[in-house]
């Protein structure tokens, strides 16, 4: 794993692990980049050294998918290849909760900004939103055909907005289980991100170009090719100026 500057794009650290796998999803907690990888394993790496810090053995069979840091940095949400939820306290870094509904990978993690509530996504077609206090899931959005890609939730913590295997970007409402708005795509799209202003949306996959939304209405800004192959994350960077790819 490799963390870049983005004021001049110089590396400023890299972490390594032998026979680990493969890193397949990051996220931040104290100073530190907390990812989880292919052999099971989370591991810890010290954000400005690099240096791995330590290691949860057996997160999830077949490989963890996605991961989340809560937004108190006191706990984290896992996904595995089978569809498991799990909860982790980072300080003991001990398993405080386990959700089981979905029956496919998990693709997605989103927590609420009340650190109480959380959706999850996955190659089953279903986002579920979950009440992480009383372990029980209080809303379902089903995608007519394929599996969620991937998804986000916007600042106004009622709306989602998702790509899947069905080709489509699909917007939601959690009150309501049916997409209030498809629109189609010209590919399968396999990420998805939202301006921290909720105002844009940037979607990338197979067709190896970057597609630049408008979220009022759906419309289409901007197309930026540059891949020779599929895209499989985007993110804004935190001032909305730039698009991580």
């Amino acid at each position: 794993m490799v963390v870049w500057d983005l004021t001049d794009y110089h590396i400023l650290c890299s972490g390594k692990c032998r026979d680990g796998g493969i890193p397949t999803c990051i996220s931040y907690a104290f100073d530190c980049i907390i990812s989880g990888w292919t052999d099971g394993k989370v591991r810890c790496f010290d954000g400005e050294t690099g240096e791995m810090l330590w290691d949860i053995s057996d997160v999830h069979k077949g490989g963890v998918t996605a991961l989340q840091v809560s937004y108190n940095q006191r706990f984290m949400i896992t996904g595995g290849e089978n569809g498991d939820i799990r909860v982790w306290d980072i300080k003991s870094r001990e398993m405080v909760s386990h959700l089981k509904e979905h029956t496919s990978a998990i693709t997605s993690i989103s927590i609420f900004e009340d650190d109480a509530h959380a959706l999850t996504g996955s190659k089953d077609r279903n986002i579920l939103c979950w009440d992480l206090r009383h372990e029980k899931r209080v809303a379902s959005l089903r995608q007519r055909m394929g599996g969620i890609n991937s998804f986000a939730l916007l600042p106004d913590q009622l709306q989602v907005v998702s790509v899947g295997q069905e080709r489509k970007l699909s917007f939601w409402d959690l009150r309501e289980p049916d997409p209030i708005q498809s629109i189609a795509l010209e590919g399968e799209a396999l990420a998805l991100s939202i301006s921290s202003s909720g105002n844009f949306i940037v979607t990338g996959g197979k067709s190896q170009v970057l597609q630049l939304w408008l979220f009022e209405g759906g419309n289409r800004l901007a197309d930026g090719m540059g891949h020779s192959g599929s895209i499989n994350s985007v993110a804004f960077s935190p001032d909305d100026k730039q698009v991580k790819v």
